[in-house]
């Protein structure tokens, strides 16, 4: 009886275990299996088709920059008319080439990120331009004719200036080098005459000429040096950039990115910041390229930028073609109709803009016949955003 008894606890004793053991080490439950996604290939030659573009197109205006400087450099050197005049055609040059990479703005990328994104050195707006220099009844402000406040012309002088005090001390990037070019636009027919013996020792105009020239020429070099650091972070050569981050991105991440540049620039920057501000207070400082009377083609280069994007094609100033698998292609496979409705609206975008005559300045005056032609451009961007989401949607991305 006793052999019996240690048996039989034995085997209650091996049945408690075995009940013990379920309750704390229960059958696994089976990972669910996401799908694979079946346009991932296609999604990740849209990444790199974007990178490509970026890079192709930062690196034009990196070298159109180059371009401006050694015109600048020539003209500093030999101060004369027409090397002055040269300045201003290589700005201008440079213009229509930096407005095309806006497209690649609002994603917290390499332009304006917000922890050491550029941007705010290189397209700054709407810019206050007695913080520089000298404006019509007031011969003596500015940072040019304040020896006092600034000494020294450097770079850290005018880094630590820029937006200092307000939004709209902008003391550096293309609109300080316009504003420097070109001076005040005074007239309603023609852009500003700032004339080029504003820079001239012997015989010169206004005061100040030597710190004028070296203001120039600092502002120059911090903006080309905004543009490298940009055009470096797409370059496929260097190794552990944005670049590289960005292709090795999560499909969905990066795609929704690039739908986010294309909604917010023409939902909200370039209809609204660039057009309807200027629109509602029929004001010229409230323009893009206020001093140059550049507007009009600033508008067109914004739109067309978001039109070379979505189709996935540049071509470059050397003339090279720059393409590959684009986000039409990609929006094509989700749904083909909402993508050609899409490049409607840009193209529609476009041509609304293209009829907008120059300058942009008279067109927004209340009096102006031509308001309307300003109203139907912003309208078609408004349209081209609502054509944006739709598409965005169709491939499960909310913006």
């Amino acid at each position: 009886m006793k052999k019996l008894f240690i048996v039989a606890s034995a085997f209650f004793l091996t049945f408690a275990a075995c009940k013990k053991d379920k309750k704390t080490d229960p059958e696994p439950i089976p990972t669910p299996v996401t799908p694979a996604d079946p346009n991932a290939s296609q999604k990740q030659q849209a990444k790199e088709t974007y990178a490509k573009l970026a890079f192709a197109m930062y690196d034009d205006s990196y070298q159109g920059a180059i371009n401006l400087k050694n015109k600048i450099t020539a003209f500093l050197a030999n101060r004369t008319s027409q090397n002055y005049t040269d300045c201003k055609t290589a700005w201008l040059s440079v213009r229509d080439i930096y407005g095309l990479t806006e497209t690649f703005r609002f994603v917290d990328g390499p332009i304006d990120n917000p922890a050491d994104g550029p941007e705010g050195f290189i397209n700054a707006w709407p810019m206050d331009e007695a913080f520089v220099d000298y404006v019509v009844g007031s011969p003596t402000v500015g940072i040019i004719n304040n020896a006092t406040t600034y000494p020294t012309i450097d770079e850290a002088t005018l880094l630590s200036a820029n937006e200092n005090g307000g939004e709209k001390n902008i003391s550096l990037g293309f609109h300080a080098i316009e504003f420097l070019l070109w001076g005040q636009d005074l007239s309603a027919t023609a852009a500003g005459m700032r004339p080029y013996t504003d820079y001239l020792i012997t015989g010169g105009t206004a005061a100040n000429q030597m710190r004028r020239a070296q203001y120039l020429s600092v502002t120059m070099d911090i903006l080309i040096a905004g543009l490298k650091q940009v055009k470096d972070a797409w370059d496929p050569t260097i190794s552990g950039n944005y670049r590289e981050t960005f292709v090795g991105m999560d499909n969905n991440t990066a795609i929704r990115k690039m739908f986010n540049s294309l909604s917010v620039l023409a939902g909200t920057e370039l209809s609204g910041e660039r057009m309807q501000t200027a629109y509602d207070n029929s004001d010229q400082e409230d323009e893009h390229s206020c001093f140059s009377d550049n507007t009009h083609k600033d508008l067109y280069a914004n739109a067309k930028g978001m039109e070379i994007l979505f189709k996935g094609s540049y071509t470059r100033t050397n003339a090279t073609v720059v393409s590959g698998y684009s986000l039409k292609d990609l929006s094509d496979l989700y749904d083909s109709s909402k993508s050609t409705d899409l490049v409607n609206a840009i193209s529609n975008s476009i041509t609304k803009i293209i009829a907008i005559p120059a300058p942009f300045d008279q067109a927004i005056l209340g009096a102006s016949p031509d308001r309307p032609k300003v109203l139907a451009g912003i309208n078609a961007l408004l349209d081209q955003d609502t054509k944006t989401k739709a598409i965005a949607l169709a491939l499960g991305i909310q913006l």
